[in-house]
C-alpha cells in the first residue's frame, strides 16, 4: 500500500476544495502527505513576490490544517521551479509512491498547476498519479465530483491492453484487493476497431478468443487471492468511446489504467486513451506508469 503521496497545489480555489475531499486517500493506506506547491522563476523574480509569498504560505497552511484535521500527517513545502520538473524530481529522490493532481474534465481549472502543468505530469510521471475531477456547476462553484460514500476503492474498473504499463496496473489492482477495500471489479479489454478494419476482420473470433482467455486467467487470479467480485467484459469498437461508455453507465468508484510514463506514447491506449479517459472521467483515475525494468 502507499503509506505518503504528494499532493500537487497551486493554492488557487480549485485546489482549496480539492484538498477537503481527499480523506479517501486512506483507502490506499496514505497516512502522510507532501502538500507541494511550485511557483515558477519568473513568478519568484517578480518584485512583488515577498508580498505574494506570504498571501502563499499562509494559504498553504490553511489547505495543510485542512488535510491534518482529515487525519493525515502533513508536511507543507514551496519548491520553485517547473512544476512538472519538480513534482516528478521530489516524487522520485524522496522515495514518494504516489502523486496526486486536479483536474476540470476538458478545461482544466484554475491557476498554472491545475491548467496545463496537470496535463504534463500526466504524460511525464514515474509514480503512481490519482487525478481528481473538478467541475463547475450552474452556479459557477467549483466541486469536487465522483468521491462514492462508500469508498473510492469500492468498485473498480481495470482497462487493460495487455501491454507492460497495463501490467504493472494490474500488479497495483492485486495490492488494493489485498487492503480489503475492494468489494468489486470490472476487467474491460477492448478490442480496436481501427486496429482490426478493414483487413483483420476475420481474425477478430481468434483475437476474442485469446483475449478472453487472458481476462478469465486475471479473473481466476484475484477471485483465487480474495472475495471479491470479478466480471469481464471483452467489448469491439474505438477504446476512447468503450471504456467512457463503462464509465458511464456502470457503478465504478474507481477507474485504474496503464500509463507509459516519461512521455513516450508507445502504445495507443495506455497513451492517448489513458489521456482521454483522465480528463473526462466522472470518478477518480488512477494511471500506473510503466515499470523502469520493464
Amino acid at each position: 500500500m502507499m503509506e505518503r503521496a504528494i499532493i500537487a497545489t497551486d493554492l488557487s480555489e480549485a485546489s482549496d476544495i480539492m484538498v477537503k475531499q481527499l480523506g479517501f486517500l486512506k483507502d490506499f493506506g496514505v497516512s502522510s502527505l507532501l502538500l507541494l506547491q511550485c511557483p515558477d522563476y519568473q513568478e519568484v523574480a517578480s518584485e512583488v513576490f515577498p508580498y505574494v509569498a506570504t498571501i502563499q504560505t499562509d494559504a498553504i497552511e490553511r489547505q495543510k490544517k485542512d488535510l491534518e484535521d482529515l487525519g493525515f500527517t502533513v508536511e507543507s513545502r514551496i519548491s520553485p521551479g517547473n512544476a512538472k520538473r519538480e513534482i516528478n524530481r521530489i516524487a522520485d529522490e524522496e522515495g514518494y509512491p504516489l502523486v496526486v493532481v486536479g483536474s476540470q474534465g476538458r478545461s482544466l481549472v484554475g491557476g498554472a498547476f491545475l491548467g496545463g502543468v496537470a496535463h504534463e505530469v500526466m504524460l511525464g510521471t514515474r509514480k503512481p498519479l490519482i487525478i481528481v475531477r473538478l467541475t463547475v456547476d450552474e452556479h459557477r462553484h467549483l466541486e469536487v465530483t465522483g468521491i462514492a460514500p462508500e469508498g473510492v476503492t469500492k468498485r473498480i474498473l481495470y482497462a487493460t491492453d495487455f501491454s507492460p504499463g497495463a501490467k504493472s496496473a494490474f500488479i497495483h489492482l492485486e495490492k488494493l484487493i489485498d487492503s480489503g477495500t475492494v468489494t468489486k471489479v470490472t476487467l474491460l479489454h477492448v478490442q480496436d476497431r481501427s486496429h482490426i478494419e478493414p483487413h483483420l476482420v476475420e481474425r477478430l473470433d481468434e483475437f476474442n478468443a485469446t483475449d478472453r482467455d487472458r481476462l478469465e486467467q486475471m479473473k481466476a487470479k484475484l477471485v483465487a487471492e480474495s472475495k471479491v467480485k470479478v466480471e469481464c467484459k471483452l467489448v469491439y469498437g474505438n477504446p476512447h468511446t468503450e471504456v467512457m461508455r463503462e464509465l458511464e453507465e456502470g457503478d465504478a468508484t474507481l477507474v485504474m489504467m496503464g500509463t507509459q510514463g516519461r512521455g513516450f506514447l508507445r502504445e495507443l491506449f495506455v497513451g492517448s486513451v489513458s489521456q482521454y479517459v483522465a480528463r473526462r472521467s466522472k470518478v477518480p483515475v488512477l494511471l500506473i506508469p510503466i515499470k523502469e525494468e520493464q
